[in-house]
């Protein structure tokens, strides 16, 4: 019997209905003929790429090449050879947001704004600035919201040195405020509490930004770090707990009910949204205080991701530039890039973790006679910890409330391709899921599951 180990991250409520975990792993769907469907995949790991400022890093942008990033109390700038310098003072603690037009790179931390010319760094002070909660670009305008149903643009195109206290505008479709703006296909999505408006650039004289007649979703955002830019499209945390992703101005749902079931239980916060593609995979991460859920968009399945030592993913950022995609750490100063061919975060250990679906039959007992977890074999280190790489199994008779003691096997020195992880005499259970652990900083493609009932 073949046992689907990577389907999701479905962790339900009822933990006998479903226990599936999937932690730095994910499926991919194997080629015609190849014997299996889907393999489960270790996630990309960080490799250490250099350290900037003092942070913990805040916010980071790329400009053509050039990258931005906040880190502590100042702004730096990162050439693609990894030339860092430091720009000026950024006030405050907290993730901020930058964009550019071009010329001008614009910081906002919480109401007040900086803007780097490519000379100086200086605070706008003009007092028809009314202060920044959130930032977007569009068409020459840094356009934002001091935190009402109001939003405001500079004055002139391509000069944010230049205000005007009669460049605003009132998003009056409901009475609540903006939480935050993104533009997508040169849209402006105004995303309020409980509603979300729609406008673009109509080039009027008076104010050249207007609301798009259709243009409007009974629904508002989570948090004014919970929307994203990829594939095409528009995806973010809405404020009834769901995730969605924008059609047309339909927000489709595509979050699922134990996603729901367990984001009800975090405390009200500000999530962040991620989005990258990895190996082929679009991806897009909201990252919560108690935990990371991902969405890949090619497989439509969650997954999770989980920094060691702590209950979510440390991106601060994730962009893309310069033919890899930078990582920016949210606990420190360090900016890594996403790899392939790395099988941690920076120095500290990436486990994988994987919970089957539950193996049940009628509620009839099932022996289980040995279980071959059949990996990419014989990828051990030359040197170091995962000379001799191993894979942990446990499992579970009551719906993953509780588990057995771990079972370890070998994944096979380097070149030992022969090898396969098989568990023996694993009892009889009316209802059991298997979970596995892989921490050694090794491949970790695990290609089939098979299960032998015979006693």
């Amino acid at each position: 019997m073949q046992i689907p180990f990577g389907l999701q991250s479905y962790q339900h409520i009822s933990l006998p209905l479903s226990a599936q975990r999937m932690v730095n792993s994910y499926l991919e769907t194997a080629p015609p003929a190849a014997k299996t469907a889907a393999a489960v995949l270790g996630c990309f790991g960080i490799r250490d790429y250099l350290t900037v400022g003092d942070g913990p890093l805040r916010g980071g942008v790329l400009v053509n090449t050039l990258g931005y990033v906040v880190s502590g109390s100042a702004l730096y700038s990162i050439t693609p050879a990894g030339v860092v310098a430091k720009l000026g003072v950024i006030p405050g603690a907290g993730p901020v947001f930058m964009a550019s037009d071009g010329s001008h790179l614009m910081v906002t931390a919480n109401g007040p704004a900086m803007l780097w010319d490519g000379k100086s760094l200086t605070q706008i002070t003009d007092p028809d600035f009314p202060g920044y909660q959130w930032l977007a670009y569009l068409d020459g305008y840094m356009i934002g919201s001091p935190g009402n149903n109001t939003f405001y643009i500079n004055h002139t195109p391509f000069d944010p040195t230049a205000w005007n206290a009669l460049d605003f505008a009132s998003a009056e479709g409901s009475p609540d405020d903006i939480i935050v703006g993104l533009v997508n296909h040169r849209e402006l999505f105004l995303f309020k509490r409980e509603k979300t408006e729609v406008w673009y650039n109509s080039g009027a004289a008076d104010f050249p930004l207007t609301r798009t007649a259709s243009g409007y979703m009974e629904i508002g955002i989570a948090s004014k770090f919970g929307a994203v830019n990829i594939d095409n499209t528009v995806y973010f945390a809405a404020s009834d707990g769901t995730h969605r992703r924008v059609e047309g101005y339909t927000p489709i749902r595509i979050s699922t009910n134990a996603i729901e079931q367990a984001v009800a239980k975090f405390a009200p916060q500000q999530c962040m949204a991620h989005a990258w593609i990895e190996s082929g995979h679009a991806m897009v991460s909201w990252t919560y205080k108690e935990g990371t859920f991902v969405y890949d968009i090619s497989t439509q399945l969650w997954h999770e991701r989980q920094s060691y030592s702590q209950p979510n993913w440390r991106a601060a950022f994730v962009l893309r530039g310069n033919n890899v995609i930078y990582v920016g750490d949210r606990t420190s100063n360090r900016v890594g890039i996403l790899d392939a061919q790395i099988f941690a975060e920076w120095d500290q250990v990436l486990v994988s973790e994987v919970t089957s679906p539950a193996i049940a039959q009628e509620n009839a007992f099932i022996q289980h006679g040995n279980l071959d977890l059949i990996f990419e074999q014989g990828v051990g280190t030359v040197t170091g910890q995962g000379q001799t790489p191993k894979v942990m199994l446990q499992w579970s008779d009551d719906g993953g409330r509780t588990w057995s003691n771990e079972l370890h096997r070998s994944l096979g020195q380097r070149g030992d391709f022969l090898r396969m992880a098989r568990f023996l005499r694993l009892g009889q259970s009316r209802d059991r899921v298997y979970r596995y652990r892989i921490s050694d900083p090794v491949r970790r493609t695990l290609i089939q599951a098979l299960l032998n009932n015979a006693a």
